[in-house]
């Protein structure tokens, strides 16, 4: 996998939370906050693929372009994987690779995508799941950032992975001899040598749909809610 390259960034930024398709609600929240002439990064799981695709991305180019609002997208676990390989390049929304870095405001982010999906004995593959949807840890693409951004993330943020809603289609899964809930703890192992690698100052994401936010190792890490907005400060 080769490196892409490095934006270069200096105006604000807000960091949106997954909106799985309604783009609605996502021009609503900027309008409520009014945030114009900035950049919005979405930590994934717009249902790119999904509930709209490349036939709409030009619409959606336009509509940023008319607020000066620049549209940069991570892949959740609901988004199609190919749409992420840099080729939605459009001049006020883009979808961004996997270990995209950018320069923001003088500060270093790097951004990965990606994760398991819970439901996915649910869903149809190629359609609205994909084999590809998986955080995929790449050490040699590491090296330390101030900020980083995921979809998923570690263990020590968010919900256990043996809660309730997850035991439900764990035991759905065994009759596959697949064990979901193992595969979610490594994921977040994976997500936590990650970080001991770059070793943020903030760490931002999404895909368990709540707020939260905590310091840990003197970073703060922060789970955005559904269609959350929320501005970054160094």
């Amino acid at each position: 996998m080769s490196v892409p390259p490095t934006l270069e960034i200096n105006r604000p930024i807000y960091l949106l939370g997954d909106h799985h398709g309604y783009m609605g609600n996502v021009f609503d929240a900027i309008a409520k906050r009014s945030v114009r002439d900035a950049v919005i990064l979405h930590v994934g799981d717009g249902e790119e693929g999904v509930y709209f695709g490349p036939s709409q991305f030009d619409e959606l180019n336009e509509k940023f372009a008319k607020l000066n609002l620049l549209f940069l997208g991570i892949r959740g676990n609901h988004c199609d994987p190919k749409l992420f390989d840099g080729s939605i390049d459009l001049p006020n929304y883009k979808l961004l690779p996997d270990y995209t870095r950018l320069s923001v405001n003088g500060k270093s982010w790097l951004l990965i995508g990606g994760a398991i999906s819970i439901d996915r004995i649910e869903r149809l593959p190629g359609i609205d799941w994909w084999e590809e949807e998986e955080f995929q840890l790449r050490p040699e693409l590491l090296t330390p950032a101030d900020v980083l951004v995921t979809h998923s993330g570690p263990s020590w943020i968010g919900p256990q992975t043996s809660n309730g809603i997850v035991r439900m289609f764990a035991d759905r899964e065994s009759k596959f001899n697949t064990d979901l809930i193992a595969q979610l703890d490594e994921e977040r192992k994976l997500h936590e040598e990650a970080f001991a690698i770059v070793h943020p100052k903030h760490w931002y994401l999404g895909h368990f749909h709540i707020s939260q936010s905590l310091v840990h190792e003197n970073c703060v890490t922060r789970i955005l809610r559904v269609c959350e907005l929320h501005k970054h400060i160094d």
